[in-house]
């Protein structure tokens, strides 16, 4: 038990580290493991570090590993749900990894990794390309050798499958066979194409077009690739549905997403699904607003930027798919956002006055102290309002959004008015436990209704105190 409680206090103090320092640590071990040390836990404080060393975008050493992977490193993920085209899990890699030390390339995977580190630690660059190529290609042989008899449904590819742990990791392996196959075409594409593209441009898209011809005429299983290895690169995911349309000299969705372009928008729908499930599968009583509000912003960006390149029509595979993602998503913030008034109200409990029934006047019920639990779950539920503000028309929930917000800053403002009048009226002693309520009163109008307006009713408040 000790050791896993280690591990994590390492890790935690690791993720702790000032950027500077994390920076040189990692040089510090990486070049250590290079040069064969083994006394330091290598993998396990470069996993601590990992983190941190991603947010920094850190230029990192090289490794005979890192070097070999290089051309499908636009690929790698780190977690996914299911396998699809040209998303590699990491996991698979270090899969990868161990079997060809133990079993695939026993004999040559030592030898050649330790040529490589010799030549990055003495920085002939010549020697380290030329090793790296050479490891490239003893793993696409034995990739290529181990899977080509594996047909789906095979006792053959049964067999990889247990070896491996599972089929999504075995296709990652035979794409990791193909992509390094075809490392030296996608070569240019990766190396002259920015590593982050802010904004696609006629000229990113006619060079990629004049890659993609080449390609095709040459290697045309890798075409599928120029696509992906751009949709990996751009802040605006949805752009690469020019490419779609470029390539395939077609307008027509119906017809280009047929094509081996269509990939990407396969992905960018499957990505929006799954936000859409995740919103749908939100359970009530285990809230996180910023989780669900960070999903949200996904989704109205992918789903506006997918309309707005392509225009998508409802008689096309893609406009049918993306109409029922949409609905999804719309049907469960519909649900949600219904609810909120109620759990916001029910933290600030009222009672009805004279015969009026439910339509009559109400006033604070000051009969208990505030309970805290109800409070936090109506502060919860107030930033889940107001966060969703902006995404109400592109998530298609602004009916539902408005009536929500119409009722609770109703019943806020109602609530402020009505305390105001109680506190003119209360006894000295019994003040305090109508100032609690009215400071969380105040709390949600600021998450709510914003500091402006909640601050008039501080004043108001603030008035009825002192008479």
């Amino acid at each position: 038990m000790q050791l896993p409680v280690k591990e994590h206090e390492l890790k935690q103090f690791l993720a702790s580290l000032p950027s500077d320092k994390a920076l040189t640590l990692a040089a510090a071990v990486e070049r250590g493991r290079l040069a064969g040390e083994t006394k330091l836990p290598v993998d396990m404080i470069l996993e601590g570090l990992r983190p941190q060393l991603r947010r920094m975008n850190a230029r990192r050493i090289p490794s005979p590993q890192r070097l070999t992977c290089e051309p499908f490193s636009d690929f790698l993920i780190d977690e996914r749900d299911f396998k699809q085209p040209g998303r590699i899990a990491r996991a698979s890699v270090r899969t990868l990894w161990r079997w060809l030390a133990k079993e695939g390339l026993r004999v040559t995977l030592a030898d050649l990794e330790s040529q490589i580190a010799r030549a990055i630690l003495v920085r002939e660059s010549k020697a380290q390309g030329d090793l790296v190529v050479r490891l490239q290609g003893e793993i696409v042989s034995v990739i290529r050798a181990t899977t080509e008899r594996a047909s789906s449904g095979s006792a053959e590819r049964r067999a990889l499958i247990g070896k491996f742990g599972s089929e999504d990791t075995l296709a990652d392996i035979e794409e990791i066979g193909l992509v390094l196959g075809g490392a030296a075409d996608l070569s240019p594409l990766r190396g002259l194409l920015p590593r982050r593209i802010d904004m696609l441009t006629e000229q990113h898209t006619s060079f990629v077009r004049d890659i993609y011809d080449q390609l095709a005429a040459r290697r045309p299983e890798l075409c599928p690739y120029v696509g992906l290895l751009v949709l990996a690169r751009l802040k605006r995911p949805w752009e690469a549905l020019r490419l779609a349309s470029v390539m395939s000299r077609r307008t027509n969705e119906i017809l280009f997403s047929q094509t081996d372009m269509g990939i990407v928008g396969d992905l960018l729908l499957a990505d929006m699904e799954n936000l859409a499930l995740d919103i749908a599968s939100v359970r009530p009583e285990l809230l996180d607003p910023d989780v669900i509000l960070n999903k949200l912003e996904r989704f109205v960006q992918m789903s506006g930027g997918l309309v707005r390149e392509i225009g998508v029509r409802r008689d096309g595979k893609w406009g049918q798919r993306l109409i029922k993602i949409r609905q999804l998503a719309s049907d469960a913030m519909d649900a949600l956002i219904a609810r909120t008034p109620r759990e916001i109200t029910a933290a600030l409990p009222v009672q009805r006055l004279g015969a009026f029934g439910g339509r009559g006047p109400r006033r604070p019920d000051l009969s208990r102290d505030p309970d805290k639990q109800k409070i936090e779950k109506a502060l919860v539920w107030g930033r889940l309002l107001a966060g969703a503000t902006p995404y109400a028309g592109g998530g298609a929930f602004y009916a539902a959004h408005k009536d929500a917000f119409e009722e609770v800053s109703h019943f806020l403002r109602s609530y402020a008015e009505s305390m105001v009048s109680e506190l003119r009226a209360l006894d000295f002693d019994k003040r305090p436990r109508a100032q609690e309520f009215m400071h969380h009163a105040e709390t949600l109008s600021d998450t709510i209704l914003g500091v402006e307006e909640t601050d008039l009713m501080r004043r108001r408040v603030a008035a009825a105190l002192a008479r």
